[in-house]
């Protein structure tokens, strides 16, 4: 009974996610060049080295982990904040849950769309608005030292989003007791969440980080929209480049070596979250005082 319920979850797994992944490794073997004359030819690793040794795959990598640096701790804080103050809200509680979730369930591409002509010079609306104070207009979107920080303020706004809903679960989840047991010593305000909460919500800021560091290495869909990876491929990321490898430059077979490598990342970074997970759940288990018949 069991396996028919997770049937469907399995089958589900293996066709999106271990097939393509599997394929993808399959793929980074071999020099697939598609065009007029397609042709399939075996590489070994000789794809890995090429991807690495290109001047562009590197900039994207490098622009990878510059935008997960903008977005990921200033995410992870404000999202917190932000659950802090709902939490502790006694009206609209649930109106503010809502709008600040808003974000995170929006289409990607649309959001790409939309903020493309929010960031548009010189005639975009906020250029508008710096305008009417002597400030405009900016090239948000054509200036190589400005496009990276700004498709990375779309993901920030984005991220704080999930961040928010992740931190605003682990806040309710909190037994009202302990809240009312730090009242009742006098620890309130900002000593309550240092020495109270942060300590309780520490298995829920490992997951919020590991998802927000996976969110920031797959991004794909607003860079696309706004920038395309340019201009110069200032804004370029590990995904946009894997795509215009296999899509516009035809060479698959890179396309994938680059894919894996970032699938490889991926997986490293949930097996090490599992990890610390464990690690930090063994001293709370071990902490719990046993009943006189689990002694026995």
């Amino acid at each position: 009974m069991g396996l028919a319920f997770a049937t469907p979850a399995l089958v589900a797994v293996s066709l999106f996610i271990l097939l393509p992944g599997l394929l993808a490794l399959v793929g980074s073997l071999f020099n697939i060049r598609i065009g007029s004359q397609t042709s399939w030819r075996w590489a070994g690793l000789d794809n890995y080295g090429t991807v690495l040794a290109d001047p562009a795959v590197r900039q994207a990598i490098l622009n990878t982990l510059v935008y997960s640096v903008i977005t990921v701790i200033p995410g992870l804080v404000l999202g917190f904040l932000l659950a802090l103050l709902v939490h502790s809200a006694t009206r609209g509680k649930r109106l503010l849950q809502v709008l600040l979730f808003l974000p995170y369930t929006g289409n990607l591409v649309a959001m790409g769309v939309v903020f493309r002509s929010v960031f548009a010079s010189p005639s975009g609306p906020l250029n508008s608005v710096l305008g009417v104070f002597g400030l405009g207009p900016v090239a948000f979107l054509s200036d190589p030292s400005l496009t990276l920080p700004t498709v990375a303020l779309v993901g920030l706004w984005r991220l704080v989003s999930f961040t928010f809903l992740i931190y605003f679960a682990g806040l309710s989840s909190i037994p009202t007791v302990v809240e009312e047991a730090a009242d009742m010593d006098g620890v309130t305000g900002a000593a309550r969440v240092r020495h109270v909460l942060l300590p309780l919500l520490r298995p829920v800021s490992a997951f919020a980080l590991v998802m927000a560091v996976l969110q920031c290495a797959q991004v794909f869909d607003t860079v696309r929209m706004m920038t395309d990876g340019g201009p110069l491929g200032s804004s370029e990321t590990v995904l946009t480049m894997a795509w215009k490898l296999g899509f516009e430059y035809f060479d698959l077979g890179q396309a994938a070596a680059l894919n894996t490598m970032l699938i490889a990342v991926l997986i490293l970074t949930g097996v090490i979250h599992r990890r610390i997970s464990r690690r930090s759940e063994r001293p709370s288990a071990a902490g719990v005082p046993q009943t006189g018949e689990e002694k026995s």
